[in-house]
């Protein structure tokens, strides 16, 4: 079985659209038994209509399981987030530091943090990028809330140079973070990670369409871990957390 756990759908304001036909296509063609979705940055920026549209999409498919997004900087942040959660069904929350371009430290974001860890459920967030989302950033942001549990992308880092492996295993030390490791190019480091962070804080989410779910998942078998390990990477870390 395999999970996908970071797939983007809906109409893209930065050309990257996934239809849900799409949608349907990339998960056949890759074999993927559920994925978790989230919507793309709205041509409208109407989270609030994007997120509708994925619990629709949920509402219709048990092979979806829908997260809402939110941008931290629209003043009413906190209030989409309790509708997405209460009225919509979704099942997590998903930001974007760089799409939105606000520090995932910054005092604003409390204020969506407050409504997520009232609300009990999982954010998923856009990491390793420069300046908005490093990973010491998160960590700080995390060891405010550690009732919440965070998903971070990218394995916790997008850095290609390799610089920023040391931080995000300091990272992963943090209890509340788990990470999925889409576009970590680096075996030894994916492996690293897994030591690091636990095998029940490591899985598999492709970051679709901005990465390519095929390689992701080539990715993973490479790894030089027990099938056992693998098993909770594909599918059983994210099923426990939410469905």
């Amino acid at each position: 079985m395999i999970i996908d756990a970071n797939i983007f759908v809906g109409e893209s304001l930065l050309r990257n659209s996934v239809s849900v036909a799409d949608l349907d296509s990339m998960m056949r063609q890759n074999h993927l038994d559920k994925a978790v979705v989230r919507p793309l940055k709205p041509v409208d920026h109407d989270y609030d209509r994007a997120n509708q549209m994925v619990a629709r999409l949920q509402e219709k498919n048990h092979r979806i399981i829908g997260f809402g997004r939110v941008n931290p900087w629209e003043i009413k942040a906190p209030e989409l987030i309790f509708r997405a959660i209460r009225e919509y069904g979704l099942k997590g929350i998903h930001l974007h530091p760089w799409e939105e371009n606000f520090s995932i430290n910054a005092p604003l974001v409390h204020d969506v943090m407050d409504a997520i860890a009232e609300l009990n459920v999982p954010v998923y967030i856009n990491a390793g990028y420069p300046i908005v989302s490093e990973s010491l950033q998160i960590l700080e942001l995390m060891e405010c809330y550690p009732q919440v549990t965070a998903i971070t992308t990218h394995a916790c880092q997008l850095d290609i140079s390799g610089l920023s492996f040391d931080d995000a295993l300091i990272v992963a030390e943090a209890k509340n973070i788990k990470f999925d490791i889409s576009g970590v190019y680096r075996r030894d480091f994916i492996e690293l990670l897994i030591n690091k962070a636990g095998v029940n804080n490591v899985l598999f989410g492709s970051c679709a369409p901005y990465m390519d779910i095929s390689l992701e998942i080539e990715r993973i078998k490479a790894v030089q871990i027990a099938d056992t390990i693998k098993e909770k990477i594909f599918y059983k870390n994210i099923e426990e957390l939410v469905f």
